[in-house]
């Protein structure tokens, strides 16, 4: 899959077999007013130049960027990148001082709709204003951004830039308090007479520990030796209670750990949530969004698909690959399922020309890449999680 920015233009609640599939890759994309600004990329591959809908999904382009009449009919974009998207909200013509907002990103799949902005599933914008063409922040990506509007939303990927048109972000200088006027020089006091202090004390020391060593010392004679003599006794005569109490307490601490290495798990593996980093000595993974769908493209499910897009970074080698085995499904019933292999029917091929998902063949290193895993499960499942085979003790909780 080339590098680039790939767009979708759907409508909101439309079955997903009825989507047009993604067009790109592109250089930039600039979203305005009811309004698409874009660039194709150089060297750009015809991935999905197979049937009438690749053809449609070529026009809506068009009539987005106004190279023909009429407008897009579909009035919401997903916008996704190999490489990850990155965005900027912004004004077109303002100072760059007003624009003084930071890029948020990478995000596996980002979608544009009438009523506002997600990323990965989280609400970035919403709309707002008497004509509803500003976009509201809602501070996701921090809470001194709550409230701020912008016009227009810029797009770029790791190997692209953004829009000419854009400023360049610039942070506010910060506020330097003045320096304190100079001490005046006064005549040295008289001396007073005074008792003499006592030293301070440590100010490390806690308070326990300083009543502890302001205790009065004396010698209590053979009355200490006799209690070291009873406690002693008394402890050797309840040695047997002491062990129990011990091996009780043990059993007990040991149960969720052999619960858990009977159903599959480690006694020190963790569940992290999705968009933490979780990494091995060669990767490192980022779960961007689930969602669960019926049918992709031709390839209808027996039960469910899952989809899991992860945004994985090669720390290794050049060249090194990555596939769909090195995943499985966890559920909460104890079964796992493997991903659907890259030559599955799920993902884009001839078989499949309306699929939208494609497996990368090229993991740069230092750069996300978006894989997307497919899971066919049954329907009913529960407590998804996400097993990484080269981070065995860590899982994500999907849902």
């Amino acid at each position: 899959m080339e590098p680039g920015l790939y767009l979708t233009f759907f409508t909101e609640g439309e079955p997903f077999d009825r989507e047009l599939p993604p067009v790109g890759p592109l250089e930039h994309v600039l979203v305005r007013d009811r309004q698409l600004i874009a660039d194709r990329k150089d060297g750009q591959t015809d991935l999905f130049g197979i049937g009438e809908r690749w053809a449609e999904a070529e026009r809506e382009l068009r009539r987005a960027t106004a190279k023909e009449p009429g407008g897009a009919t579909r009035p919401d974009l997903r916008i996704g990148a190999p490489e990850g998207v990155y965005l900027r909200f912004v004004s077109i013509g303002g100072a760059a001082e007003h624009d003084a907002i930071p890029e948020f990103g990478p995000y596996a799949v980002v979608v544009v709709g009438r009523r506002g902005v997600e990323a990965d599933g989280d609400p970035l914008a919403t709309r707002t204003g008497s004509d509803q063409n500003l976009w509201e922040l809602t501070g996701v990506g921090g809470s001194a951004f709550v409230g701020v509007t912008r016009p227009d939303i810029a797009f770029r990927t790791r190997s692209t830039a953004y829009h000419p048109e854009i400023k360049p972000f610039r942070r506010e200088a910060p506020v330097t308090a003045p320096s304190p006027p100079a001490a005046v020089p006064t005549a040295p006091a008289a001396q007073v007479p005074s008792r003499p202090q006592r030293p301070l004390e440590d100010p490390g020391q806690s308070l326990r520990d300083r009543i502890g060593s302001e205790r009065p010392t004396y010698n209590t004679g053979a009355a200490d030796d006799l209690d070291s003599r009873e406690w002693g006794g008394a402890a050797w005569e309840l040695r047997y209670f002491i062990i129990g109490a011990l091996v009780v307490l043990l059993a007990v601490f040991s149960v969720p750990s052999i619960r858990s290495l009977l159903n599959g798990g480690s006694p020190t593996s963790t569940t992290v949530a999705v968009g933490t980093a979780v990494a091995s000595s060669d990767w490192t993974y980022k779960v961007g969004s689930v969602r669960r769908l019926a049918r992709i493209g031709a390839s209808q499910a027996r039960g469910t698909y899952v989809v899991v897009q992860v945004a994985a970074t090669n720390r290794g080698s050049a060249g090194a690959h990555l596939q769909p085995s090195n995943f499985s499904l966890a559920v909460a019933s104890g079964e796992q399922y493997a991903a659907q292999p890259s030559t599955g029917a799920v993902y884009s091929s001839a078989l499949n020309p309306d699929s939208s998902y494609i497996w990368p063949t090229d993991f740069p290193v230092g750069r996300p890449v978006v894989v997307p895993l497919i899971f066919e499960v049954n329907s009913s499942v529960t407590g998804t999680q996400l097993v990484i085979l080269d981070v065995p003790a860590t899982r994500v909780r999907l849902e």
